[in-house]
């Protein structure tokens, strides 16, 4: 990102040698001749820093640093004057000036403090990240041996050596998509910027569009100052969407040239801000389906598949399972201070039976729960949840016991007995579930009440 500078003081010779010098460091740098004329290009050019003469013919210039910074309070304000003394340096800084030179001053000085201006933006960047990182999960690190997951992670190495690359990541809920994005990221030349995260379903649509693009003051009831938005404060960086498929129509197409152009306009705002950044989208939506039903526009879904990745759920990962169960009871071991060693037979077998239907989310957190609740050195089936327990892929019912991992199916074996077995169970658990009530059952299993009644009747329930 090139800083924009602007340059108020009504000496031509210093606004103009000033300029150049900035412009051959590589600095964007422009000029205004008074104070009117510096906020009406302050609105206009929005810099991130101000070179501020003490005396202006309109305005004496420590009155300007207020309404400078009332318009961003992350502008710098460098004051400069012919005139200074300690006095007047002192009163710049507690008016919230950021440094204070002497005229006549050489482009070293100038390079120094913009050195300086520059790494303080950078830690305030940071700031911001460690903020929203410390009220997240700990970022854990992605485990697998299952050969679903050998694509995933030649992709990942793939994206984090070109950064540049738009990534669209799909899968369940829980899958870990914010971890794969999290690992390109971190292993790209980015991994220095922020990582800046937004969960699209999380916020109102009334608010999305400020929360990514920031607004002007003014912009709407209630935005008393300006403010940034995430994809500004991500400049240099990547920019996470997470339910990316949540996003409104209009805010589809603001964000559209943001993939094409990399340059958006604050709500209110008339000015374009540049940024350099690498966007990455989640979505356990279907976006096919969405665009047939004109919810998703075709344009962005292109412009976001650039290179998909698809995470397999937990139940397709086979002994996965186990290896992520092991790596969380060994982390939460650590955190409640017990000495939990492992797993019994009998658990691993109920842990692979599972679904797991809310994936890796789901596992972390019964490990998290099996860990502040047991006392013994491994766990048995019997310790693991009642839900886990029962969901077995063996199908028990109607006294048919049919396990699908058997490699063959048995001489006495009826597929008929065996549907019928399967339906008669469910019927039984629904209106159990429901207290015998019909309508409920029904509901519950997708039919019909008058459904419900005749296979009732059919099976003798």
């Amino acid at each position: 990102m090139k800083i924009k500078v602007l340059i108020i003081d009504d000496e031509e010779t210093i606004r103009m040698s000033l300029k150049e010098g900035l412009t051959d460091m590589g600095y964007k740098a422009y000029t205004a001749v008074d104070g009117q004329t510096g906020l009406e290009e302050l609105d206009k050019r929005q810099p991130q820093v101000v070179f501020l003469d003490m005396r202006l013919p309109d305005v004496n210039g420590l009155e300007l640093i207020q309404p400078i910074r009332e318009r961003d309070e992350d502008i710098q304000v460098v004051m400069m004057t012919a005139y200074g003394d300690i006095r007047t340096a002192v009163s710049a800084i507690k008016k919230g000036a950021f440094d204070y030179m002497h005229k006549p001053f050489d482009l070293d000085e100038v390079q120094v403090i913009l050195n300086r201006i520059e790494a303080s933006l950078k830690m305030k960047k940071k700031l911001y990240i460690l903020e929203q990182e410390a009220s997240a999960a700990a970022r854990q690190p992605i485990i697998g041996q299952h050969p679903s997951m050998d694509e995933v992670f030649n992709k990942i190495q793939v994206l984090a050596e070109n950064d540049d690359v738009t990534v669209l990541i799909r899968g369940e809920t829980g899958t870990g998509k914010e971890l794969v994005a999290s690992a390109i990221h971190n292993a790209s030349k980015r991994k220095e910027a922020p990582m800046v995260s937004i969960n699209c379903a999380a916020i109102s649509q009334n608010l999305i569009e400020s929360e990514l693009f920031g607004h002007e003051k003014n912009a709407f009831t209630g935005a008393n100052a300006l403010k940034k938005g995430l994809l500004e404060i991500a400049d240099g960086g990547t920019v996470f969407l997470d339910e990316i498929g949540e996003l409104s129509p209009d805010t589809q197409t603001r964000f559209l040239r943001v993939l094409e152009e990399r340059k958006f306009k604050r709500v209110g705002g008339l000015e374009d801000i540049e940024v350099d950044i690498r966007v990455m989208a989640a979505t356990n939506k279907n976006l096919e389906k969405a665009m047939d039903q004109k919810e998703f526009r075709e344009d962005l879904y292109y412009r976001l598949n650039v290179v998909p990745i698809n995470l397999p759920p937990l139940r397709e990962r086979g002994e996965d399972v186990l290896l992520i169960a092991q790596h969380f009871l060994s982390h939460y071991n650590q955190k409640f201070q017990k000495k939990i060693q492992g797993f019994t037979e009998e658990a691993k077998k109920s842990m692979l039976q599972y679904s797991w239907k809310g994936n890796i989310r789901e596992l972390k957190n019964v490990m998290e729960r099996m860990a502040i609740l047991h006392s013994g050195v491994t766990i048995d089936a019997v310790d693991l949840p009642p839900e886990i327990q029962k969901d077995k892929r063996a199908v028990q019912a109607k006294g048919i016991s049919w396990e699908l991992e058997r490699p063959e199916i048995p001489a006495d074996f009826s597929l008929e007995a065996y549907l019928q077995g399967i339906e008669a169970a469910y019927l039984e658990k629904a209106l159990k579930q429901c207290n015998n009530n019909h309508t409920q059952a029904a509901e519950i299993l997708g039919i019909s009440r008058f459904a419900l009644k005749r296979r009732a009747e059919k099976l003798n329930l």
